[in-house]
């Protein structure tokens, strides 16, 4: 009996090892997208310029954009109770002017989606009234 428990017990160390490493690249395939963003726009208060970015989920809640460039931006995001009917990942843009904020993200085919919370810029065009045009960019896959 005791020439069993030594196995019995690596084997199950060397599962719980696999499963674990197995579900954190599971969930990261689906929390991260490659964006080409045609147009700058702003990211909580910090404005960023057009071009390729990868948006990853890094914890609940908190997203990174990384641009090619290397530079790179966090944001917070709160629930919220959008429905992403494309079912695609896909970036939502509240444009004022000739300004243009991101306002929701939706990361994968399902409904995870993430709304960031408005600017002070973005409030102030909200308190002068200015209406603002919502803008959907819906993102291919990266491969």
């Amino acid at each position: 009996m005791q020439s069993l428990i030594k196995p019995t017990f690596f084997l199950l160390i060397t599962v719980v090892g696999a499963v674990l490493a197995i579900a954190p690249a599971y969930a990261e395939s689906d929390s991260r997208i490659l964006v080409n963003i045609p147009f700058d726009f702003s990211v909580g208060n910090t404005p960023l310029k057009a071009g390729s970015y990868r948006i990853q989920e890094l914890r609940s809640g908190i997203l990174a954009f990384r641009s090619q460039d290397g530079q790179g931006q966090f944001a917070l995001t709160v629930p919220d109770e959008s429905a992403n009917r494309s079912h695609q990942p896909q970036l939502v843009f509240t444009r004022y002017g000739n300004e243009a904020f991101l306002n929701k993200v939706f990361l994968s085919g399902n409904d995870d989606y993430y709304k960031l919370l408005p600017s002070s810029r973005e409030k102030k065009l909200i308190q002068e009234r200015t209406s603002g045009e919502e803008l959907s960019l819906l993102i291919e896959p990266a491969r």
